[in-house]
């Protein structure tokens, strides 16, 4: 990367931990949703068994 007097140097590693933060915090959702769904169903299935054999 050619030195530039714009921007200054540790600004790749602040655009890195951007994407990081970004990856880490999107599985993390995709985590919990899937664990509050699978709750649901399982919450469900022990009320209504007929509701998740369909």
């Amino acid at each position: 990367m050619a030195d530039s007097e714009s921007a200054p140097k540790f600004a790749p590693f602040i655009g890195m931990a951007g994407i990081a933060f970004a990856m880490i915090f999107g599985t993390i959702g995709a985590a919990y949703g899937t664990a509050k769904s699978g709750i649901g169903i399982a919450g469900v299935g022990t009320f209504r068994p007929d509701l998740i054999m369909k």
